[in-house]
């Protein structure tokens, strides 16, 4: 079993997603519309792959040209349930769109039950 993440212990990755949380916030309250986001998987055998995980990043890069997508087992939130979860930068303007097209994007991974080896 993975131990959480210690943000007190100067783990780099809980360093990294607490920077990214302040950039969030600090969008979010100016209004800024989002540009990158991050793409939380849950935990299944198959997300432990970091080229499923590039792959993935390259399908919604393609899919959505000008915003930038990272994958990643490493966040507090990640869950033991099926959903993947994003977590934006700022606002999202079109936010029915937004959902269609990262949907659209994600589906062969969704459908896509093989696990794969690192």
């Amino acid at each position: 079993m993975r131990r959480p993440l210690d943000f007190q212990a100067g783990n780099f990755a809980g360093a990294k997603i607490m920077q990214w949380l302040d950039r969030i916030a600090e969008r979010m309250a100016t209004g800024l519309a989002a540009r990158q986001f991050l793409i939380v998987p849950p935990r299944e055998p198959r997300y432990e792959s970091i080229t499923y995980r590039s792959r993935m990043e390259a399908a919604l890069s393609a899919a959505m040209p000008g915003y930038v997508f990272t994958v990643t087992i490493e966040h507090p939130g990640r869950q033991d349930s099926v959903d993947i979860f994003i977590e934006p930068d700022g606002i999202i303007p079109d936010y029915e769109d937004f959902l269609q097209r990262i949907a659209n994007a994600l589906a062969p991974f969704v459908a896509d039950r093989a696990p794969r080896l690192n």
